[in-house]
């Protein structure tokens, strides 16, 4: 009698462990997840200040054959040096400044943070008289860069907003295409010669 009990005992328990197992499964719920990722690859990129060769008294060469003569005057990117005149080769041509050059300056913002970007520097370019009234041109070559919020030369690294500044210099050099001229100083006219060119910043 006692061993029948035992056996009624351990049989309803195994059944109620059995629906409790059932009613587990049947009241599971499942869901789907969702997951997404925003590229932008993109960020703004703009001018804060014009590169600027200052004020200069300028004279070409007027004898288009002898190329080698011609002046330059270099504005550095770091914004401290004082700009350099380089006469050295010519006898005709000329740059006496008379106000001091600026370098361009650049914003990147919206970028990646703490992130390394690369700076293309533009191709060489020339500034001319926007009237036409002189036929004469400067060339701007020997592009130099430098980081004003962060990074160092070459390592161009945005700062924890996705922000860099920096600076953009040049070499501004006088006309020596010029021709059907003798070999003679010519003035170049009061105007403001301008040009354009383009940065390329990317990741």
């Amino acid at each position: 009698m006692f061993m029948k009990n035992k056996i009624s005992r351990t049989l309803a328990i195994t059944a109620a462990v059995s629906t409790l197992a059932l009613t587990g499964n049947v009241l599971a719920e499942t869901v789907n997840g969702t997951a997404s990722v925003t590229v932008q690859n993109g960020f703004t990129l703009t001018q804060t200040t014009p590169l600027s060769f200052g004020t200069i008294v300028a004279l070409a060469d007027a004898d288009g054959a002898n190329s080698s003569d011609f002046a330059t005057l270099k504005v550095d990117s770091d914004g401290v040096t004082a700009d350099v005149v380089d006469l050295s080769g010519a006898t005709n041509a000329s740059i006496v400044p008379i106000s001091a050059g600026t370098p361009g300056q650049f914003t990147v913002s919206g970028a990646a943070p703490n992130t390394v970007l690369t700076i293309t520097n533009p191709s060489a370019f020339t500034l001319s008289d926007p009237s036409a009234g002189d036929s004469k041109i400067f060339d701007v070559t020997a592009f130099t860069n430098d980081v004003v919020t962060s990074g160092s030369a070459f390592t161009y690294d945005t700062d924890a907003t996705g922000t860099l500044v920096f600076n953009i210099g040049a070499t501004l050099g006088t006309d020596n295409s010029l021709a059907g001229g003798t070999a003679a100083p010519v003035a170049y006219d009061n105007v403001t010669f301008t040009g354009t060119y383009t940065m390329t910043v990317d990741y």
